[in-house]
């Protein structure tokens, strides 16, 4: 069966259309409320590069998904849902709670942020699932 690349590509994009509501008309405001303005200290973001590598991350993130998918048989949308709310659930809320506990994160802000890579797994899961 193998892994298809166009899947992985789309659902890796999606992430960026899924933040755009998330962060923008859903969540934007209370976002920026809970985390609090820039210092003054903190460098300028380099904007493009940021964007650039998130792609990358996220096609890896993709690409794994893929992988992942492909061991365990997955192969329809509710399959790929399944797997991107497992992966989400054992690796992406569990490791940004520990760090929120660990480092004094805003846990609004961790819902926040932990709800959106929800939605973004089970979208890339989803996505890989039906075009497998």
């Amino acid at each position: 069966m193998g892994i298809n690349y166009v899947a992985v590509l789309v659902a890796a994009l999606s992430g960026f259309a899924i933040g755009a509501i998330w962060y923008g008309p859903l969540f934007g405001r209370q976002w920026m409320l809970v985390a609090g303005p820039r210092s003054e200290e903190q460098p300028r973001f380099n904007v493009p590069g940021i964007y650039a590598l998130t792609f990358v991350l996220s096609l890896l993130a993709a690409l794994v998904m893929a992988l992942v998918m492909e061991q365990v048989h997955a192969t329809d949308a509710m399959a790929g849902a399944r797997i991107g709310f497992l992966l989400w659930l054992g690796f992406i809320l569990t490791v940004r709670v520990t760090e929120a506990l660990f480092n004094g994160t805003n846990m609004r802000l961790v819902m926040i942020d932990t709800g959106y890579r929800l939605i973004w797994a089970v979208v890339m899961g989803v996505i890989i699932g039906v075009w497998h």
